[in-house]
């Protein structure tokens, strides 16, 4: 599908293998409107969810990384009381979390938390999307409009986040949206290890609000 105006070369091309590529069209707009994507602020009601979302994602992405004993094991209960808790704890206003939805059914979440870590800035603490939607823009809409929201919350804030070190293709698309790597140290992770991790910085999240 080919939304392309060739006299100003504006619009947006749908690729087979599900891409979009815009032309003077902002990225997030082509992306909604191509795809049907929603953006909803989640609730307390949203945390089993979102513990879904995050549970599936690092089944597939954290082998070799966490314990096998871990996320094929109680990775699903710790997740869901893990989000329960931080869902209807107070201070909602100091956090945002993001859910990106198609026909009502979750695709990725985002989660940025303004007084956690606050040396470094406002914590991108998660951003995950299923995994059969990698790759076709999710992850950069939600990225920008987190970095959108840092940006009027905060206007003088940077805006961190943590990866680990064996995850390369987070690695890749951090780097790709202008990410400095600025410290490396040992994460305790879930499953009661420790994890090698790097700390990625931008100073200026307002200037990644239109990806």
């Amino acid at each position: 599908m080919m939304f392309l105006s060739a006299s100003k070369q504006r619009g947006i091309l749908a690729l087979a293998d599900g891409r979009i590529r815009c032309y003077g069209v902002p990225r997030q707009l082509a992306l909604v409107q191509m795809t049907g994507i929603r953006l909803k602020n989640a609730t307390a009601d949203d945390y089993r969810r979102i513990a879904i979302l995050q549970s599936g994602s690092w089944r597939d992405a954290y082998r070799c990384m966490l314990p096998d004993s871990y996320l094929d094991g109680p990775i699903w209960e710790e997740r869901e009381n893990h989000w329960r808790t931080r869902m209807s704890s107070p201070g909602s206003d100091r956090r945002l979390v993001l859910l990106a939805e198609a026909g009502g059914v979750p695709l990725g979440f985002v989660c940025i938390l303004l007084d956690q870590e606050t040396t470094w800035g406002a914590l991108m603490d998660n951003l995950h999307v299923k995994p059969a939607h990698r790759a076709k823009g999710l992850g950069r809409l939600l990225f920008s409009a987190a970095a959108n929201w840092v940006s009027k919350s905060e206007p003088r804030s940077a805006m961190h986040l943590l990866v680990f070190e064996a995850n390369h293709r987070a690695r890749r698309f951090y780097e790709a949206l202008g990410g400095a790597m600025v410290e490396k140290i040992d994460q305790k992770a879930p499953g009661g290890v420790e994890v090698p991790s790097l700390r990625f910085l931008w100073k200026q999240p307002e200037m990644l609000a239109n990806l």
